[in-house]
């Protein structure tokens, strides 16, 4: 029996559906870019219930669990062969068993939740759950992400609600323009809560907020520029809902990157605009946690033999 995780390498969570598979696909090629393994994570509930009592993972849970890890390894290899696999079987929730196991990854890959409000009603708590809790960046995977055409530019849209606290989000982001050679784009949108201050703000004070806006941005972003001269990038002010007007790019972007809202304790919560935009988005979705929030160290079981 073994409770130690690998660090710094990729994992994906599978469940053998379709969603999962592309999610698998898409972190094969990551973790071959990263020049590291990659890690396949199935969780299997603790316990079936016998009468009153609980009893251990039944002897057919355990073989579906291995099952869909060894189908898993066959389509992260078939998308990239050669590449180093493991896998691991976990006991416990899914959201608790993969943000404890996660906790030195240096980044998670999940399968994005379908589109079909029957399935969405399961696979989006899951979803939103990790996304609100791990410690590690998380990239999310729609089913049906479009790839990228051979010879087209990367585009990476970055979402930026403030720079109080973006200084984490736009390395991040800098990063892997540098690294997949995109273009980059940072969003910034406002709008007022009601609609006729909203309306008036339009009129009167638009173009003092986007040449104030404008400066602010620049500001942040004149360090990055020069740590990262190889990436192009472009400012986007925005006059509506942040949600809707990353959603409507999406559609032109491979990737939008977005950080998640520090918390501590037993907080643990995403906001509106971070679950729009995770549930509607049409490109692969990073959600980027703050840099000072630390991670967790609890004891995760992990089944004998899972590993392999």
């Amino acid at each position: 029996m073994t409770t130690t995780s690998l660090t710094g390498h990729v994992v994906v969570a599978t469940d053998g559906s379709e969603g999962s598979l592309a999610a698998v696909r898409y972190a094969a090629r990551a973790a071959e870019g990263r020049g590291v393994e990659l890690e396949l994570v199935h969780v299997v509930p603790p316990c079936l219930p016998v009468g009153p009592f609980p009893a251990v993972p039944d002897a057919e849970i355990r073989l579906s669990g291995k099952t869909t890890l060894r189908h898993s390894r066959d389509a992260a290899r078939a998308e990239v062969p050669g590449l180093e696999v493991v896998s691991t079987l976990l006991v416990g929730s899914r959201v608790d068993a993969i943000v404890r196991h996660t906790h030195e990854a240096a980044v998670l890959v999940i399968g994005a939740a379908p589109h079909g409000l029957v399935q969405r009603l399961w696979t989006g708590s899951v979803v939103t759950g990790i996304a609100a809790r791990a410690t590690c960046p998380i990239v999310i995977v729609p089913r049906d992400a479009h790839q990228p055409r051979a010879g087209t530019a990367r585009r990476i849209l970055v979402g930026l609600k403030s720079t109080e606290h973006a200084e984490h989000l736009l390395s991040a982001a800098f990063a892997l323009a540098r690294q997949t050679q995109s273009d980059l784009t940072v969003v910034h949108a406002w709008h007022l809560l009601s609609e006729y201050d909203d309306a008036i703000a339009q009129r009167t004070l638009r173009r003092a907020w986007l040449v104030e806006q404008e400066r602010i941005l620049e500001d942040a972003l004149i360090d990055h520029r020069m740590a990262f001269p190889e990436v192009q990038v472009d400012v986007d002010l925005v006059h509506g809902q942040a949600a809707f007007a990353l959603v409507k790019q999406s559609h032109s972007a491979d990737v939008l990157m977005i950080s998640r809202p520090g918390h501590g304790g037993m907080v643990h919560y995403l906001g509106s605009t971070a679950r729009a935009v995770i549930r509607d988005a049409e490109c692969v979705v990073e959600v980027v946690p703050p840099v000072h929030e630390e991670r967790e160290h609890d004891g995760l079981h992990v089944l004998a033999g899972a590993r392999g």
